[in-house]
């Protein structure tokens, strides 16, 4: 797959943003690659930085919002490398669809053909607070209510970066306050140029199941890297593998669940019913 040849949706946290690209992978029939489901495969080869040393009290309660900013635009830099040899490993057909926080428009504008294979999520600031701070208190910290509130602060900032790079460089942006649906519509018309130079063919049945495979793994090095702690299994959205054109199901599995399909080599259960 040539970097060149997908679409870039980025944005900030709670700009919803993987349900956009989700939605327009499965519209278009097109490969689906979020780079928050690849972190935990990325981690042996990013570069050490001090983010990485710290711990999780010093990354989120004692850190201000400002260097919680350098950190993530740092690690986001580094991060990006490893979404272009990602990509470079995918087939090239067909096309696909790059999501993440970690896509600032500086990044992404070193690989576009053309402005229109790009699109940047922006809330309103009022808004992503309120959705953000509605997650509750950040898990395994000190004090997760202030964690939080700091992170959301520093989201706030991702989202005021993300506007100035993006204006700076002519790139195209769009309000994600609204209905979901209506958010997907003006999406998929804004990127639709783009979407008919892309190669469309392909095996969707594999493509589904890569990504299937994709998330069950980044779940599976989360939980071991908690360990002795043990991760509850609760369910995870699995994307349908009947192939269909256009085909937007989704199967319920716990991880556990997944893998003893994944074992057993008959995977029927990965496939919606035929009407």
């Amino acid at each position: 797959m040539d970097p060149a040849d997908v679409l870039w949706i980025g944005g900030p946290q709670g700009s919803g943003k993987s349900s956009v690209a989700r939605a327009l992978a499965r519209r278009f029939d097109l490969q689906l690659y979020l780079v928050d489901h690849r972190v935990w495969v990325h981690e042996p080869r990013m570069p050490a930085t001090e983010f990485g040393s710290l711990t999780l009290d010093e990354r989120w309660v004692e850190a201000e919002p400002a260097r919680m900013l350098d950190w993530f635009v740092t690690t986001s830099r580094h991060r990006f490398r490893l979404v272009l040899e990602d990509l470079r490993s995918l087939p090239a057909v067909p096309g696909a669809v790059v999501e993440g926080p970690q896509l600032f428009p500086t990044s992404v504008a070193a690989v576009l053909r053309s402005p229109d294979q790009a699109l940047f999520l922006l809330p309103l600031p009022a808004e992503q607070r309120e959705r953000l701070l509605a997650r509750g208190p950040m898990p395994n910290v000190s004090d997760g209510a202030a964690a939080r509130r700091k992170a959301t602060e520093r989201d706030l900032m991702i989202t005021a970066l993300y506007e100035r790079e993006a204006r700076d460089l002519r790139l195209p942006t769009l309000s994600s306050d609204g209905p979901l649906d209506e958010v997907v519509e003006l999406a998929a018309a804004q990127l639709r140029p783009a979407v008919d130079r892309m190669p469309r063919d392909g095996d969707l049945v594999a493509v589904r199941r890569f990504e299937n495979d994709v998330l069950a793994t980044q779940v599976r090095l989360y939980a071991e890297s908690l360990l002795p702690t043990v991760l509850e299994d609760r369910p995870l959205a699995f994307a349908c593998e009947c192939g269909a054109s256009g085909c937007a199901a989704e199967i319920e599995l716990t991880l556990a669940e997944y893998e003893a399909i994944s074992a057993a080599g008959d995977r029927s259960p990965l496939r919606r019913p035929t009407p």
